[in-house]
């Protein structure tokens, strides 16, 4: 998970970008008069995320009977996705927010979307707030395993709020060496609170991160594999070591917890592995 700088501009900017074309006029004021109180859920979503309480939030809550759940989805839905709208611009900035373009959940495919951190079906006054919308791949977007956090624990990382970056908690081990198998795990170090590391493995298995790196993992053995297996043929074990090592120091500066920082990490701790078992 990458870290993003938060949206300086608030809901209330979003909001009122969004409801300028509004060609009601009753309902246009009913929006306008509903300002105040998606602000306040907007206060309240930043006050509970700092506190990894997102599940004290009551679903289902609107304004009022015109404002209602289907109305303020629409918002999002009609108004903030339409790409002639003046709230269009703060949904780009979201999205253009992704670090190197890359989705900052999985931190390896492409930013295409923006994803709901807390669903608009069950929290319709925050569907355009600017913290509860973060740029995503779409399958990262669709694919969680949970709709809404029932506990602290189930509070996914939010890239606004969560900086993991400085600490390396994302592993992998060399599992069988011919064929080449791999896995990848979370091992936070010592001194990381223990909800945190908890989150960090629910963030891990709700985004099944396992599963798409594995993939990357196993392409990659396979691209390096010759070089790797004349390496050790020709230099044997501490030439092999020499250059996984090279590969993991450099990849470990641009992110501790990319899935080749760990790819290279899980190699060199394998006795087998550096040991040419792979070599066929």
């Amino acid at each position: 998970m990458r870290k993003i700088v938060r949206p300086e501009f608030t809901v209330k900017d979003v909001f009122g970008a969004c409801i300028q074309n509004t060609k009601s006029v009753a309902l246009k004021q009913e929006l306008s008069n509903s300002i105040g109180t998606i602000e306040s859920a907007e206060l309240d979503f930043d006050a509970k995320k700092n506190t990894n309480t997102l599940h004290l939030i009551q679903r289902g809550i609107a304004v009022n009977a015109i404002v209602n759940t289907d109305q303020l989805k629409k918002i999002y839905t009609d108004k903030l996705l339409d790409k002639s709208n003046d709230g269009r611009i703060y949904y780009n900035a979201i999205l253009a927010s992704a670090p190197k373009g890359k989705c900052p959940l999985c931190s390896q495919r492409e930013a295409t979307t923006l994803d709901h951190y807390l669903p608009k079906s069950e929290y319709p006054l925050l569907s355009v707030t600017p913290l509860n919308l973060v740029p995503a791949y779409k399958d990262c977007n669709t694919g969680k395993l949970s709709d809404y956090p029932k506990n602290s624990t189930e509070e996914t990382l939010h890239p606004y709020y969560d900086d993991v970056e400085d600490f390396e908690w994302l592993k992998s081990r060399v599992l069988q060496c011919n064929p080449f198998l791999i896995e990848y795990y979370v091992d936070p170090p010592r001194g990381v609170n223990r909800l945190l590391k908890a989150r960090i493995q629910y963030h891990f298995d709700s985004f099944k991160l396992n599963e798409l790196y594995v993939i990357h993992a196993t392409e990659e053995f396979a691209n390096i594999y010759v070089q790797l297996s004349k390496l050790f043929n020709s230099g044997g074990k501490d030439s092999l070591i020499a250059f996984l090592t090279e590969c993991y120091n450099s990849r470990t500066v641009n992110s501790k917890n990319s899935w080749q920082t760990a790819f290279y990490s899980g190699l060199l701790n394998s006795t087998d592995f550096c040991n040419g078992r792979f070599v066929k």
